[in-house]
């Protein structure tokens, strides 16, 4: 019987779909935020995570032995190393908010999670579009919108930062320092996502 053929960008988008589910736990928890019910998202969260990492072995365990891959090694090794990124990304997010005991959300942390979602969706698409890039006309519209996104995050970044130390009202040192590193994180986890994305636009030009 004939070895059936290891199809990398299927497993590309089933690390995206990773993200996507992600995502959206995210949302549904921070939705109704409840910080007594954390570690059992967390938990949920990591069985995600463990899936992805799971897609991404595979994938290089047969590049180790792939001859002729579609490719170039070094595009699909990147590309894996972001897809996974993205997904520890999103998780990073609850561990912080379980690690901190975070009792309450401050109201832009829900921006950030719809900029998160709307942003691995777009991505997921991206993925989808990749394995027909030579004739589509749609991915690199799609990471532009993804670029637009992550500006939108760094903007929200910047006023949500500025809002945490205005002084002239009371003033909460503990919440001062937890959020100022819940902001970064969740900052940092739109750049994974834009990063991803600009990974296949590069490997899109060394391979068309």
């Amino acid at each position: 019987m004939k070895e059936r053929k290891f199809d990398y960008f299927r497993k590309f988008s089933d690390m995206a779909q990773k993200a996507s589910l992600a995502a959206d736990l995210l949302q549904t928890t921070l939705g109704a935020y409840d910080a007594a019910k954390l570690r059992e998202a967390t938990d949920a969260m990591k069985r995600i995570e463990n899936d992805c990492d799971q897609i991404m072995h595979d994938i290089m365990n047969r590049l180790a032995v792939e001859f002729l891959p579609p490719i170039e090694r070094e595009d699909i090794i990147e590309i894996t190393d972001k897809l996974d990124t993205v997904v520890d990304s999103i998780e990073e997010i609850l561990l912080g908010l379980y690690m901190y005991r975070v009792r309450e959300l401050i109201p832009e942390t829900l921006e950030f999670v719809d900029l998160i979602v709307e942003s691995t969706a777009m991505l997921e698409e991206v993925v989808l579009e990749f394995s027909n890039f030579k004739r589509s006309n749609e991915v690199k519209e799609k990471i532009i919108r993804i670029n637009s996104l992550e500006g939108e995050g760094d903007t929200l970044y910047l006023n949500s930062m500025r809002s945490l130390f205005d002084f002239t009202g009371e003033f909460d040192p503990r919440k001062t320092i937890i959020w100022k590193e819940m902001l970064q994180v969740m900052e940092n986890c739109l750049d994974s996502i834009e990063e991803c994305a600009n990974e296949f636009e590069t490997a899109m030009l060394k391979n068309g």
